[in-house]
Formats: C-alpha cells, sequence, structure tokens
C-alpha cells in the first residue's frame, strides 16, 4: 500500500509541476513544492530528501556549467558581431522566406547527426534563426520547437554519430548502422509530423498578428546594420566550431563536454578577432552572456535536484520494476519501456542504459533481432527525454528569454509527440519485418 501511495505521489508531484511552471511559478520553488509531495507521500525523511536535491543540483552544475555558459556567450557574441544576422540574410534571400523552417530544419539535422550536441546546435543556430524567423513575419517563441525538429529526430538516421546510437551497439554488439529500415522509417514520420505541424503554427501565429510577409515574391534582405560581416567572415566561427567538435571526437579521447567548451571557446576567440570592430563592448557583450548561461545552468540545475528525491523515492522503484518486468511482444516492451524510463528521468541517455543493462538479453532470447532493437533504442528514447523534467531543454528556453508558457508547446509537438508517433509506427515495422 505504501509503495502504490508513493507511486501516486509521483505521478502527483508530476503534474503538479507542469501546472505550476505554466503558471509561471519560479522553477525552484516550483521543484521544492513538488519535491515535498514527493516526500510526504512516500514518508521520507526530508532532510535526506533535501540533500538528494542538493546532490543533484551540484551535480548538474558541476557537468554541465561550462558546456552552457561557453554555449551562450558564443550565441551572444554571433548575435551581437551581426554574424548571426549576415547568414541569416543570404540563407533567406536564396531559399525564399517560405523555406524558413525547412532551412532551420535541415541545419540541426545535419549538426546533430555527425555530432554535435543538442546543446551546442541550439545556442549555435538560435541567433541565425531569430533573424530568418523575423525576417519571415514568424514567433520567436516556435524557435526551439522548429529547431528541435531536426535535432531530435536525427539520431534515429544509421550512422548518426550520436550517444543514443553509440550506446546500444555497446551493449548488443550491434553496427551503429543496423536496421537502417526501421531508423528511415522513424525518422521520415517524425521529421514530417514536426516540420509540416511548425509550418502549420507558424502561419497561424503570422496571419493572427498580423506579421505575414508576401513569400511569392523575390526577398531582398535589408540589413538592420550597417557594419554587418560579409557572408564569408561570419560564416568562420560557426563552421569552425562544428569542424572542430567532429575533430576533437573523432582525434582525441577527450569527454564530450570538454570536445564543446574547447570548440566553442575557439569559435567565440576567432568571432571577437574577425568581429571586433562590430562587437561594440565585447566585455559586456561577453558578460551578458556568462550571466545567461549560469542562469540557464541554476535553472536546470534545481530540475536535476528534483530529479535526485524522484529516483530516491519507492515510488520510482516500483515503476522501474514495472518497465522491467513487462511481458509482451519485444519491440513494443521496448517502445513503452524506453518512454516510461525516460520521461521520468528526463534523459533518453540514462534510459538507454538502465533499459539495456537489465532486458536485453531477455529480448534476444525472446527472439528480438539485435539490430532492431538497437535502430529502435534512439526513436523510443527521445520521445519522453523531453517532457518539463529535462533540464537541457528548460535551460535552453530560459537562454532564449522563453518561458515554458511561451515555448513548451511546440518543443513537445515536434520533440515528443513527433518522435513517439515516428518510433510507434517504425516498432509496428520491427514487428512485420523481424
Amino acid at each position: 500500500m505504501e509503495t502504490i501511495i508513493s507511486v501516486i505521489g509521483l505521478l502527483a508531484a508530476a503534474v503538479v509541476f507542469i501546472v505550476v511552471i505554466w503558471k509561471g511559478l519560479d522553477v525552484f520553488t516550483s521543484t521544492i513544492l513538488v519535491s515535498f509531495i514527493i516526500i510526504i507521500t512516500s514518508w521520507m525523511q526530508w532532510w535526506d530528501a533535501l540533500t538528494a536535491y542538493a546532490d543533484g543540483y551540484i551535480g548538474f552544475i558541476g557537468s554541465n556549467l561550462f558546456v552552457l555558459v561557453i554555449g551562450a556567450v558564443f550565441g551572444e557574441l554571433m548575435g551581437s558581431s551581426g554574424c548571426a544576422e549576415s547568414i541569416a540574410n543570404v540563407i533567406t534571400e536564396k531559399l525564399g522566406v517560405k523555406r524558413v523552417i525547412l532551412s532551420i530544419t535541415v541545419l540541426s539535422t545535419v549538426f546533430v547527426y555527425v555530432g554535435v550536441s543538442g546543446f551546442v546546435v541550439l545556442f549555435v543556430l538560435a541567433p541565425i534563426a531569430t533573424v530568418m524567423m523575423k525576417q519571415a513575419g514568424y514567433p520567436y517563441r516556435m524557435i526551439p520547437g522548429i529547431i528541435f525538429i531536426g535535432a531530435t529526430c536525427s539520431a534515429m538516421i544509421p550512422y548518426a554519430i550520436n550517444i543514443t546510437n553509440i550506446m546500444p551497439a555497446q551493449y548488443l554488439g550491434t553496427s551503429m548502422g543496423s536496421a537502417p529500415i526501421l531508423g528511415w522509417i522513424a525518422f521520415a514520420v517524425s521529421i514530417a509530423v514536426g516540420y509540416f505541424y511548425m509550418v502549420y503554427a507558424a502561419k497561424k501565429a503570422a496571419v493572427k498578428e498580423g506579421t505575414v510577409v508576401d513569400a511569392s515574391q523575390p526577398v531582398k534582405i535589408e540589413p538592420t546594420r550597417d557594419d554587418l560581416p560579409v557572408f564569408g567572415i561570419a560564416l568562420i566561427p560557426f563552421v569552425l566550431s562544428v569542424v572542430l567538435v567532429l575533430l576533437f571526437s573523432n582525434l582525441t579521447d577527450m569527454d564530450t563536454n570538454a570536445v564543446v567548451v574547447l570548440s566553442l571557446f575557439i569559435g567565440s576567440a576567432v568571432s571577437v578577432i574577425l568581429c571586433f570592430k562590430q562587437l561594440k563592448g565585447v566585455t559586456k557583450i561577453i558578460g551578458k552572456g556568462v550571466d545567461n548561461g549560469i542562469g540557464a545552468t541554476i535553472m536546470a540545475a534545481a530540475i536535476l535536484g528534483f530529479s535526485g528525491v524522484l529516483q530516491s523515492c519507492p515510488g520510482f522503484q516500483a515503476v522501474i520494476d514495472f518497465v522491467l518486468g513487462l511481458n509482451m511482444n519485444a519491440y513494443i516492451t521496448e517502445f513503452i519501456g524506453l518512454n516510461i524510463l525516460a520521461g521520468i528521468m528526463g534523459s533518453g541517455t540514462s534510459a538507454i542504459a538502465m533499459f539495456f543493462e537489465h532486458l536485453s538479453d531477455g529480448l534476444i532470447a525472446q527472439g528480438a533481432d539485435p539490430g532492431a532493437l538497437h535502430r529502435l533504442a534512439p526513436a523510443c528514447a527521445t520521445g519522453m527525454n523531453t517532457l518539463p523534467n529535462a533540464g537541457g531543454m528548460v535551460a535552453q528556453l530560459r537562454w532564449m528569454n522563453l518561458s515554458l508558457a511561451e515555448s513548451y508547446w511546440y518543443v513537445f509537438v515536434t520533440s515528443v509527440l513527433a518522435p513517439m508517433i515516428g518510433s510507434a509506427v517504425a516498432v509496428i515495422a520491427a514487428i512485420i519485418l523481424y
């Protein structure tokens, strides 16, 4: 009975958290509030629980502070120097405003596919996307949802250099290109759902807000300033950062976060050198980026603190036991199990590790194809990976000065709903083909 009450408390805490965040309560207060719901319903020692909160809070800061701060600084420099506007102007003029959402989707897909972190992609693309969306008459609040279309789904593609595609190979002994048909099915369906929804939503919002742009006319962009860097110069810090991530990831054994920090640091330094004349008050610009990065880190850390309390309660273990005890078709088990674990833990990576560590041998013994299990994993673990308890996603919204109430619906459609639909279709294909 105590376990059942704990599970109910866990679910109630999740619902209350979403509601109070949506209503505008600050993240720290919200996470403490819902932590006490779990503490009370699970009969936990309140100080021990808050200690678990502090451990999760401090752990996230220790792991991600430098990544989020340098990412915020890089994004600030790209915007303030005019590099973002210069790149956006050329892309928009060449492809037209009606292809703005497609352009952003393709860029984010390619970057994450070749191994660039989702953290980095948003920091790098957001300044460019901001200009492009304004030129197309689309709302700023939709940018995270659009970037997440490609960033979320690219790991489903065979041979994606992404941790969620690498980890299954470590447990199953499979190739990173295993079961390619399933990956392309999941990717195509997920991308289509997210892309067409965002096109529909953006056009609807533009009509409602009176910002519609005539997309049938040739685009001629009027720069907002006279000292914009030329396209070639503006592109250097952008491309250099991405190339360095690829090089350091493949040629060294550096930690992923170390690769990101070093690459963006060099990219930031190069942007300062190349665009020193355009950067009016470099120290203030860098300081603003640092402040925004620290603020985003602290907000995300509070959510991870709450996750520490959640994972300490009996109800959490009961949910884990339920997932690990599922007895149905192997591919359906993977779909349900990875989604539940990713949703509760706020991490698709952690979900894959726990799921395959405990269940991979049993599923293969049931007759499941290892390659199919591998290919479904990045898709299934992605669906519930960006609920409001996902610290990284919340940090990114905070950096863009967007609240969950403003932007989360679009993020939900493109990074939760769309991948769940895509992975469900891929599961059906796996049942038929394997």
